[in-house]
């Protein structure tokens, strides 16, 4: 067991000083799903208030030479939780524990900033619908016992998060699903592009597993995806992926994007307001 101690720092002339934090209990993480490894470590003390708001982390190179990864999945860390609006960057002085993370603030920042981007949103789903079958299929032709296993323990760790509910422990298992999913691909150009699609959804996963229900469903989805490449069922595998993308957009659609086409011609209408204006 490894140990790293967070510092305040004056974060500039009109921010608040951050408090020294007590001393942290970090773990070296294990080679797979590296990424999600570090950001379970930070959200749990964040939780369970090692790192209270206001609180500086340690820096890159101490948090990569604490967990024994490299300083890219520490920042890819970070960056999620920044995403999810955990943390804070500030530019020229580290990153911060955010002074305001009331979870009820949180889910409707994220609702807001779905409704913002409903458009790019349905895009991103559109493509996510031509990729991942894809991936899906060839996962059940290629898929090895390491990708099988991520993908199980993906699997296995929503249901804990649904039965809480843990929305930040369902966007990361849900994420580590997937990467794992299109990692077992066995085309590191398909996996590395789904990822960089995942990366832009952060806050849209958000308002998904705050839907009513959704949760509950969508474990039954991803379970039925994991059994289909499981079972080495390429064409039932393309079809749960296909049938759990269509549920999400459709339930998103319901509740706050509203329909494609609408939200087409919402935006078409605003551009040429803007136009003539």
């Amino acid at each position: 067991m490894t140990r790293a101690r967070a510092t305040g720092a004056r974060a500039g002339r009109d921010r608040r000083p951050a408090t020294r934090s007590a001393a942290i209990e970090l773990e070296p993480v294990r080679p797979l799903a590296l990424k999600e490894r570090v950001i379970r470590q930070l959200t749990r003390l964040i939780d369970d208030g090692v790192l209270k708001p206001g609180d500086q982390l340690p820096s890159e190179r101490e948090l990569s030479e604490e967990l024994q990864v490299s300083r890219g999945t520490v920042r890819e860390a970070v960056q999620f939780l920044q995403a999810l609006g955990l943390l804070e960057i500030r530019h020229g002085s580290g990153t911060f524990v955010r002074l305001a993370t009331d979870p009820s603030a949180l889910r409707e920042e994220w609702r807001e900033w779905t409704i913002r981007h409903a458009e790019r949103i349905h895009d991103l789903l559109e493509i996510r619908k031509g990729l991942e079958p894809f991936a899906a299929e060839l996962a059940a032709k290629r898929a090895g016992e390491a990708e099988l296993s991520a993908m199980e323990e993906a699997v296995e760790e929503m249901q804990p998060a649904v039965d809480s509910p843990d929305v930040t422990g369902l966007i990361q298992a849900d994420l580590a699903f997937h990467h794992a999913l299109c990692a077992a691909s066995g085309n590191a150009a398909l996996s590395e592009f789904a990822d960089a699609l995942g990366e832009q959804l952060v806050r849209e996963r958000g308002t998904v597993w705050n839907l009513p229900g959704r949760p509950a469903r969508s474990l039954v989805e991803h379970r039925a995806i994991f059994e289909a490449v499981r079972a080495r069922d390429a064409r039932r595998a393309r079809k749960a992926v296909l049938d759990h993308l269509d549920s999400v957009e459709e339930d998103l659609g319901a509740s706050v994007l509203g329909r494609r086409e609408t939200t087409k011609a919402a935006s078409q209408a605003k551009l040429a307001l803007r136009q003539k204006g």
